[in-house]
């Protein structure tokens, strides 16, 4: 107890010396704990990226754009074979289509578009229509969207077939639709069940069916969109593979999302680098940084140890006595440090982010589809409560380090010598 008192009246005794250590100790602590949160959560956000993005793959009528061109739909008998493919890990049909009824006016007014010669062509975006299975859960919307249902409910798996549908939060709102309302669509009367946003000036503009009513009202013979998900970002290949052996080429066009995989994986690739260099700097800053603060402390304190061994001290005893001194100053550090990243480890990240590429890729978007760009992939820190027990072992750890040199410097000093010219 003696030397832990000693060791915390010599750090108050120098309030000035102790509180320019701690403050650089903190931020380069805090600049290492923050690093190795972004460098966990970059790692994480890897393997998220390749399961929500890269693993996507595409299969439509070749030739197809949406709603038009294109060599209609996609056989059904022939779609239903992709689930059987090795390393599929679902399906997602579509039927998409355009209403071309008068009973509901389209939420999008009238764009100009460039038309031939220069001149500009006005036209008023129609209202899409899209038919999924009853089994997809929450199915990705033409442009990218997710859907949110804000009112009502999303058509059951027994409804496949049913005369029920869910409308875009806009096009509901320009046509005064609500939960329980009917429109007539090609002489059949289908009720309104629920309604949904998109977050898309162009996603809710769309009229959500059951894949076989949109086929059975529109009269379409199969579906115009798969979307097939691989269970893993490295067997993307094989299963197109295997889909061509399904649909050739004359028939189906296939992607995937691999390119943009590529950009976005590069990108948090390169944050990565970042934050685990920086992780670096911040720890040799750390360690430079108490032991430069030790080795002072020590050097000016010669006279100081010379009297405590003349008096009987130990090395061990003195050397614990600056041990102690180091350890309280890493302590008070790592608490500042760790208080620091609980504050900025997410700022940073998204400076890191930035700096990588302004994002790390987009899904929806402007354009055609509507609505500003979505961020599908960013640097998301959740820094966890272990962030305290990591700056602990930071603080353990540059206290042991920084009591080599005075160890060996305090068994090198004779108190005759010290005292000598006293």
């Amino acid at each position: 107890m003696g030397v832990i008192r000693r060791s915390l009246r010599n750090l108050i005794r120098s309030p000035l010396r102790t509180g320019a250590i701690v403050v650089i100790l903190s931020v380069s602590i805090g600049l290492a704990l923050i690093m190795v949160t972004v460098h966990g959560a970059t790692e994480n956000q890897l393997g998220s990226i390749g399961q929500q993005i890269g693993t996507e793959i595409t299969v439509s009528p070749a030739g197809r754009f949406g709603t038009m061109g294109g060599n209609g739909t996609l056989a059904q008998e022939d779609v239903d074979k992709l689930s059987d493919i090795p390393h599929v890990a679902s399906v997602q049909e579509s039927v998409e289509t355009e209403y071309t009824g008068s009973n509901l006016q389209s939420a999008i007014g009238q764009g100009t578009f460039g038309g031939q010669g220069g001149g500009p062509v006005i036209r008023t975006r129609g209202i899409m229509v899209m038919g999924f299975d009853a089994d997809t859960e929450n199915p990705t919307l033409m442009g990218g969207g997710q859907m949110s249902i804000t009112e009502g409910r999303y058509f059951t798996t027994d409804e496949n077939d049913a005369d029920v549908m869910v409308v875009g939060q806009a096009l509901a709102n320009n046509n005064s639709l609500t939960v329980g309302s009917t429109v007539s669509i090609n002489s059949t009367s289908v009720e309104v069940i629920g309604i949904y946003d998109s977050g898309q000036v162009f996603g809710n503009n769309m009229l959500i069916m059951p894949v076989g009513t949109v086929q059975r009202l529109f009269n379409l013979s199969g579906v115009t969109s798969v979307t097939v998900q691989a269970d893993d970002v490295n067997n993307v290949d094989a299963v197109v593979n295997s889909i061509r052996e399904v649909f050739p080429t004359s028939v189906a066009d296939v992607t995937t999302a691999q390119d943009m995989y590529q950009r976005i994986n590069s990108s948090v690739a390169n944050a990565e680098s970042t934050s685990t260099i920086a992780m670096i700097a911040g720890f040799v800053v750390a360690v430079v940084v108490i032991l430069f603060s030790v080795i002072l402390m020590v050097r000016q304190r010669v006279k100081e140890i010379g009297i405590l061994k003349a008096i009987g001290a130990s090395n061990r005893q003195i050397g614990l006595q600056l041990g102690g001194e180091a350890l309280a100053m890493s302590i008070m550090a790592a608490i500042i440090g760790a208080l620091i990243t609980y504050s900025l480890a997410q700022k940073v990240a998204n400076l890191l982010g930035a700096s990588s590429g302004g994002g790390f890729g987009f899904s929806g978007g402007g354009g055609f589809f509507g609505g500003g760009v979505t961020r599908v992939a960013g640097i998301s820190v959740a820094v966890s409560p272990e962030v305290f027990l990591y700056a602990m072992g930071i603080a353990i750890a540059l206290a042991v380090a920084a009591s080599i040199f005075p160890a060996w410097y305090i068994s090198r000093i004779k108190p005759a010598e010290v005292l000598r010219y006293e």
